[in-house]
């Protein structure tokens, strides 16, 4: 990988394959032994713009590698749980041998045996890494890769200086510095090695060049390492020189321990390399950092790590002052003066004392907790930025200090594998014996999401771990009382979330704390329109509650969810405990969860009647937007809470209003996990309410499309002959899931004469031509399954008519799969344009379900009268289709199934498509055995 990405066997090399699958190997190598999940591969192979099959294109590229690599042995791929893991040795990969040699070098105090180390390590480059890949992963990580070889480079020259080198690395040396032209550290290491190869005047000259550029370039002088080194030329004999320079350029534990006031850390640092990195950029680019986020997210551990890690990078230390014990912002000075042990000049007052101290010094302030006391750190920061040149500040705060220059890096909560571990790693602390491999399936997993990933709850829970089982504290986690118990000495808000997230709130404005517990009834985030509709007053403009949020936002007791559509905000789990609270102290919780649950009724009921309009497509991106690959709803966990509170309450209409809203908008194009919630409607609501008969559709259709044929059976007769209020769904009437029950089980005629009943019906009435339009879909259906396709195109045809009349996607792609099986055996060519205009219609509304309806019917006529091995791939693209969790793929993938045997034998494979017969039938393979049988017969033919 240090050069372009190779890949070889016995040293013969092997041929990868084009750049994007060179960029799957590449990806699978740095987190070698490691799971890579698919959305990560994807993220890193095509950034934000993957193709239409992407997962198919990946697990493509996934293939070939395993077939390069060959059979199992010592390189596999595998894919679990987690995501995909290259296995291999370690040290069989470039880049992991040349980071363990660097290891080995740093750790080593002999500086002979260290340079010969550090060279192996160097001369495993072969150049650029990844030369031929351009993506922004890519990018990014070769930037790094490249910044890693020149600090490991500069490292193996103080090492080679202290072996007495220096003539060997003359060379090297005056290279690198002019590919680098500006970095101080090479010119002090020229100038030493210039200087001890008896050429002090070149090395003198190194130096006032290096000056010269720095000037014109930065307008800066020297750092002060570098001009003591130039000093110590100018007074000092080889020896002295070789001695004070080396501590000048790489301190010693000595200078350290006396330039810095770093508490000792007494835990281990778990995770954050990311954050660490986004830190360390950060002070590059600027003299101010300040780090946000929420009470307990591990802000001051993150800059704790950064000031230990960066002690080498400023010549007079790195100093810590903690603000939190400060009772308001006067003392900020004083608490600074006395970190560095300064008295207050006569004249200059103390800030003005600190101010002249910091002046002529190159050094980097950590100023912890700065909320309460913001005004007074800002105005600090802002002195210390404008006249201190040398001198770097990284700050802690729930808020940015808006000081000009400021970059800000938020703290994010921890990722779930860093989450488990630092709960491993904190039970041990308190039981030797915790072992998070036997502890309970999904118990810690379960603990660290509830909390948000907040180092601080986790640490606290993990505490509790000495009198009770993970199961118990994952059972007690809705009570914030129990996260309480922090170690004795910190600061008291650091022992226990409560108090913590106390100490935030009431540094809110009144205003800020009313929204912010409202704020706690939502479920999975929400938008403004929500925010406003829910929570404000009735004065109140949205313009008022977007202030107010963006008060909430800044201090970080809101998290701001980016994305391509609406904004969305959330408050993390923790929070909204202690905001529950908040309202239920007040006894306003039920107002406002009352509030909630109406919202979002009715904001489905508005997107179940916009999705049938022209709107259909500006609906779904609101209400279901498309995650990289899969379709997801913001708002799923607001309306099953709708829902529940509802059902609480004995709120049956609420609850019915809910639920016979949900099929178009939920169930066809994401799944039927809600299907259960139709059912409990029904049972608690009374008969005879005018939404009762749709309910009973709904649930039907749902048990019927999942399989269930028996419940589903069961579920229709309880609406006992009566009828759903028009408008509503069509996919809500109970008396169609017992027709389309009678088709599956082969009474076609049954199914074509109740079609024909509510076509008649459906025209007397005329006001809803989704219904119709329903019907004369499914004749068409009916008349397909009689072996007469042909007998449909009346109905097909006047599907069309009343589909273009209503300008929705829908509608019209649906009617184009009517007519279209009508003529897919008559005229081929011409069911081929209807199918391919159905799913291009279908596809930018998110409508699998007819997506893959339509690809499947294409594929049927390809298989007759297509190209054999192009057909073969169409079929691959619906199993995979169906396969990715699309709506009611079960019952139509056993169709998909049966299209697919004619072809097999077109093909010669008469023994796959027997088997594949006896599948349909009943007699062979099932569900997902069956579709990868099918998938590999097909792929011998691509």
């Amino acid at each position: 990988m240090l050069g372009e990405v190779e890949a070889l066997v016995d040293g013969q090399r092997l041929e990868i394959g084009h750049a994007r699958q060179r960029c799957v190997l590449a990806s699978l190598l740095v987190d070698v032994n490691r799971p890579v999940s698919v959305d990560q591969l994807i993220d890193r192979v095509w950034a934000d713009e993957p193709p239409r099959q992407v997962r198919n294109a990946l697990a493509g590229y996934l293939s070939r590698l395993r077939q390069l690599l060959g059979d199992p042995g010592d390189v596999q791929i595998n894919r679990g749980p987690a995501g995909y893991t290259l296995t291999a040795d370690a040290l069989s990969v470039d880049l992991h041998l040349f980071r363990q040699l660097v290891g080995q070098a740093r750790a080593s105090a002999d500086p002979h045996e260290a340079t010969t180390l550090y060279q192996r390590a160097l001369e495993l480059w072969r150049g650029e890494p990844f030369a031929v890949i351009d993506t922004p992963w890519v990018n990014e990580v070769r930037n790094a890769l490249e910044a890693e070889r020149l600090s490991v480079a500069l490292d193996r020259n103080d090492a080679a200086l202290r072996a007495g080198r220096h003539t060997e690395l003359l060379d090297d040396l005056v290279s690198a510095l002019q590919t680098h032209p500006l970095d101080e550290r090479l010119a002090a290491q020229l100038m030493l090695a210039q200087y001890r190869s008896g050429r002090q005047a070149d090395a003198l000259e190194t130096y006032r060049q290096m000056r010269d550029r720095l000037i014109d370039e930065l307008g800066i002088e020297p750092s002060p390492p570098l001009r003591k080194v130039h000093q110590q030329l100018l007074e000092s004999d080889g020896a002295e020189v070789v001695s004070a320079s080396t501590a000048a350029l790489s301190p010693t534990p000595k200078h350290r321990a006396t330039s810095t006031n770093l508490p000792r850390r007494t835990s281990r640092f778990i995770g954050r390399e990311q954050e660490v990195q986004a830190v360390n950029t950060a002070l590059d680019q600027g003299p101010l950092v300040t780090l946000t986020g929420v009470g307990g997210v591990g802000k001051t551990a993150l800059a704790r790590e950064v000031a230990e890690r960066s002690q080498h990078r400023f010549a007079d230390g790195v100093w810590f002052c903690e603000f939190a014990p400060l009772g308001d912002g006067t003392a900020v000075g004083h608490t600074v003066a006395s970190t560095l042990l300064l008295h207050e000049k006569q004249g200059l007052g103390i800030e003005g004392t600190v101010v002249d101290f910091l002046r002529a010094r190159e050094l980097l302030l950590v100023f912890d907790n700065c909320e309460h006391v913001l005004d007074e750190s800002a105005e600090l920061v802002d002195r210390i930025a404008r006249e201190c040149p040398h001198v770097s500040v990284m700050a802690t705060s729930r808020e940015a200090l808006g000081v000009s220059g400021e970059r800000i890096v938020p703290v994010p909560p921890l990722p779930h594998e860093d989450a488990a571990e630092l709960f491993a790693e904190r039970a041990r602390a308190c039981r030797p014996d915790f072992d998070l491999d036997n502890e309970p399936v999904g118990a810690v997993a379960e603990i660290c999401r509830r909390l948000d990933g907040i180092p601080l709850a986790i640490e606290l829970a993990a505490a509790r771990m000495r009198m009770m089982s993970s199961l118990d504290v994952a059972r007690r986690l809705d009570r914030l009382r129990l996260l309480s118990g922090g170690a004795r000495g910190v600061h008291p808000r650091q022992q226990s979330v409560a108090a913590t997230i106390d100490w935030s709130y009431r540094l809110l404005a009144e205003d800020e704390q009313t929204l912010f517990a409202r704020l706690s009834v939502f479920a999975g985030g929400f938008d403004l329109e929500a925010a406003h509709g829910v929570c404000a007053d009735a004065d109140a403009t949205e313009d008022d509650t977007l202030e107010l949020l963006a008060g909430l936002v800044d201090k970080s007791m809101v998290v701001m969810r980016g994305g391509t559509g609406a904004t969305r905000y959330d408050v993390l789990e923790t929070l909204r405990a202690y905001g529950r609270d908040r309202l239920c102290e007040n006894d306003i919780h039920d107002q406002y969860a009352a509030r909630h649950a109406t919202h979002f009724t009715e904001l489905v009921e508005r997107a179940a009647a916009g999705i049938r309009g022209a709107d259909e497509q500006a609906w779904i991106e609101r209400m279901a937007p498309k995650a990289r690959t899969a379709l997801t709803m913001p708002d799923y966990d607001n309306v099953r809470t709708a829902f529940e509170r509802a059902m609480a309450v004995g709120d049956d209409g609420l609850a019915l209003r809910l639920v016979t809203s949900l099929p178009e908008l939920v169930h066809l194009r994401i799944g039927y996990g809600s299907i259960s919630w139709a059912e409990r409607a029904v049972e608690h609501a009374d008969p005879s309410h005018p939404l009762s008969a749709a309910a009973v559709g709904v649930a039907a259709r749902g048990t019927w499309v999942l399989g269930e044929f028996s419940h589903a059976r069961s579920l229709a007769a309880l609406a006992q002959g009566r009828v759903p209020e028009p408008g509503t769904s069509y996919a809500a009437y109970p008396a169609d899931v017992l027709a389309d029950l009678g088709l599956h089980e082969g009474d076609a005629e049954t199914a074509l004469a109740h079609y024909y009943g509510e076509a008649v019906q459906a025209r007397r009435e005329g006001d809803d031509p989704f219904r119709l339009l329903w019907i004369l879909y499914n004749l068409t259906i009916c008349h397909d399954a009689l072996g007469t396709p042909e007998a449909g195109l009346p109905a097909a045809q006047e599907a069309m008519q009343v589909a273009e009349a209503t300008a929705n996607p829908t509608a019209r792609s649906m009617a184009r799969c009517a007519l279209g099986r009508v003529l897919k055996e008559s005229d081929p060519d011409g069911a081929l344009s209807l199918f391919d205009e159905a799913a291009q219609l279908a596809e930018p509304v998110q409508n699998n379900w007819l997506l893959g309806i339509a690809w499947t019917e294409a594929a049927a006529v390809r298989a007759v009268h297509g190209e054999p091995a192009a057909t073969a791939k169409t079929f691959i693209d619906v199993l995979d289709l169906w396969d990715s969790g699309v709506p009611g793929a079960g019952i139509l993938q056993s169709i998909t199934l049966r299209y697919a045997i004619p072809l097999l034998v077109r093909l010669g494979a008469d023994e796959e498509a027997a088997a594949l017969q006896r599948s349909v039938d009943g007699d062979g393979m099932a569900g997902k055995e069956a579709l990868s049988y099918a998938r590999a017969s097909l792929q011998r033919f691509c």
